[in-house]
């Protein structure tokens, strides 16, 4: 049957109006790029992309050189109280448990970790064993697999969420963009590469651009098909932190990022190569001072970011909104 507006009593009638325009407005914002960013940050942004896609600009850069990188923990998505990889190896310990503390003393201090009978310090301190023992014997499918349920169906333990819901929405119009604009796109992070593949897609970049912390591994054949199967131990060589994050970049990449973004020390070289790039290139800086999310800084880096001119994301002032 047609709607007809006319049709509709007075009061039911403007309320209709009002609802077709505040949904109305709902689109036209989705739809303008870059809609959960502030002046003038957005604004600078915005021209930056635009210039670097435009051969008739000097701001342009070549499309082969046109690349971004983001880390991943506190620069696209919320980092507190635990980056997500250990969200994923607390998830499998608890899946586990105590079974697992029954194959050795390393394995049975895990299990009274995640018992809550070790403190948050004893489980930092000892982040090797946490996020590579509970996944030996895993094969690389096994482990993406859980990944990928983690981010779906696992909840945050602060926003009462699914953590693919604690995705910060001003990144994923910034990527969104960035596609738009003929960038190519990495995952440049200290988690492990295989989680990263696990949940790339979803934050808009392909799993073959993810640059991450590798572990030991070895190949089996079963059934006539070769698997990598985890072996839980770390390969101290892909530890992907601080200078290896530059160099792992360039291996993966065949450059150095025009545009770069994190938000601690341990993304300083990646920076660093951003914005020592002879090409127009544009450095982020996340800092975390918005009591809704949590507030924390990185002193250093953002010294950093102020001595080499860098721009600094406050989270408060540059963000309309945190999340979807």
């Amino acid at each position: 049957m047609p709607f007809n507006l006319r049709e509709i009593p007075g009061l039911a009638r403007w309320l209709c109006l009002a609802l077709l325009i505040l949904a109305l407005a709902s689109v036209a914002q989705a739809a303008e790029p870059l809609a959960s960013w502030r002046e003038p940050l957005r604004g600078q942004i915005l021209a930056y992309a635009s210039q670097a896609a435009d051969p008739a600009s000097p701001g342009f850069v070549p499309a082969p050189e046109r690349v971004a990188a983001f880390d991943l923990d506190g620069t696209l998505i919320t980092e507190r109280p635990n980056f997500f990889v250990l969200e994923v190896a607390l998830a499998r310990l608890k899946a586990v448990c105590p079974a697992f503390g029954q194959q050795g003393p390393k394995e049975a201090e895990l299990c009274r970790a995640v018992a809550g009978k070790k403190d948050r310090r004893w489980v930092r301190k000892n982040l090797d064993q946490v996020l590579s023992l509970p996944f030996k014997g895993m094969s690389f499918a096994q482990y993406r697999e859980l990944v990928a349920q983690v981010w779906n169906q696992g909840i945050h333990p602060k926003r009462q969420k699914p953590f693919k819901d604690t995705v910060y929405q001003p990144m994923r119009e910034l990527i969104a963009l960035l596609g738009a604009k003929g960038f190519t796109v990495y995952l440049n992070s200290g988690a492990d590469e295989l989680s990263l593949m696990a949940i790339s897609a979803d934050l808009g970049v392909e799993p073959s651009r993810c640059i991450g912390t590798r572990y030991q591994a070895e190949p089996r054949e079963r059934e006539g098909r070769v698997e990598l199967v985890r072996t839980g131990e770390l390969d101290l060589k892909f530890l992907n932190l601080g200078v290896n994050k530059a160099v792992n970049m360039y291996f993966k990449a065949g450059c150095a990022p025009v545009l770069a973004a994190g938000n601690s020390t341990g993304d300083s070289w990646l920076l660093r190569m951003a914005g020592a790039n002879p090409r127009p290139h544009m450095v982020l800086v996340v800092n975390h001072d918005d009591p809704q999310e949590a507030v924390y800084s990185r002193p250093e880096l953002l010294a950093t970011a102020k001595e080499r001119g860098w721009r600094v994301v406050n989270m408060q002032d540059d963000w309309l909104r945190l999340f979807e």
